[in-house]
């Protein structure tokens, strides 16, 4: 699939190459149509992966049979294995704080939740910023920071259901997930949540096929703002309060779908 991504891009160079000025009147003609046409078989060929790799999503693997499964998205981590179709995807674009990018602290948060999850027999995957498939699980949770670079000063959090949800259970996890995380941390709701966040690509598995299948329940969540002290006392001094938050928030979420025993931190 990489070799096919690959074979794209330099497709799309050559359309931006292969356009010397000396080229005129009928021989530019008839190598644009040469270009087209290759474009356009290619995109009927990644149509094609796409459609089988949708039909074919992938369960995390369960450490036992009937294990309920989690991904927990891990934003930012590992941009640098980001593929063609999101180029567009600015890896430089995360929170920061002074010595601190964003992806450690949405990583050391997703690793507490995975903890605190596994101790109640829930199965966890990691993700990184990529899906590297298209993942049906019971739940997804993609974990962020967030900034606001013109009010150094915002604090709070916010959490939103996917728009591309097909299971009819995104709205309630989110809801819950917010109950939850606002008693296990002491930060405020923001209420502002743009549509990046409910369009958020890894949603959207019609558009690409780096992510979650819209039968799985998914959230996004941006834990804090990073350059907030106060924030920042919370999802990187002490992230294990995140992820205490997270983590109930998922568990009762199981418990009133009727798939897991509800637990308490």
């Amino acid at each position: 699939m990489k070799q096919f991504f690959s074979l794209i891009g330099i497709t799309g160079i050559l359309v931006g190459s292969l356009y010397p000025t000396f080229v005129l009147g009928a021989d530019f003609a008839t190598l644009k149509a040469q270009i087209d046409e290759v474009l356009k078989q290619a995109m009927a060929i990644r149509e094609q992966v796409k459609t089988l790799a949708y039909q074919q999503a992938v369960r995390p693997t369960a450490a036992s049979v009937g294990q309920k499964q989690v991904v927990l998205q891990v934003g930012h981590w590992k941009m640098e294995e980001m593929p063609w179709e999101l180029r567009h995807l600015d890896p430089h674009r995360q929170a920061q704080a002074p010595g601190i990018a964003e992806w450690e602290v949405n990583l050391a948060i997703a690793q507490e939740t995975k903890k605190l999850l596994l101790q109640q027999g829930i199965g966890v995957t990691l993700a990184p910023a990529i899906l590297p498939r298209i993942y049906l699980a019971d739940v997804f949770i993609s974990i962020h920071a967030d900034q606001r670079p013109l009010d150094p000063w915002a604090s709070g959090y916010k959490i939103a259901p996917s728009a591309y949800d097909q299971s009819g259970k995104a709205r309630k996890l989110a809801q819950l997930m917010d109950a939850e995380y606002q008693k296990a941390t002491w930060l405020t709701r923001d209420t502002y949540i743009p549509d990046s966040m409910t369009h958020y690509y890894a949603f959207n598995s019609q558009k690409f096929m780096y992510a979650i299948h819209p039968k799985t329940p998914s959230v996004i969540i941006e834990t804090g703002y990073l350059p907030n002290p106060r924030d920042q006392a919370v999802i990187w001094t002490n992230p294990g309060m995140a992820a205490q938050g997270i983590a109930q928030g998922i568990l009762t979420f199981l418990y009133e779908e009727g798939n897991a025993s509800l637990a308490s931190f």
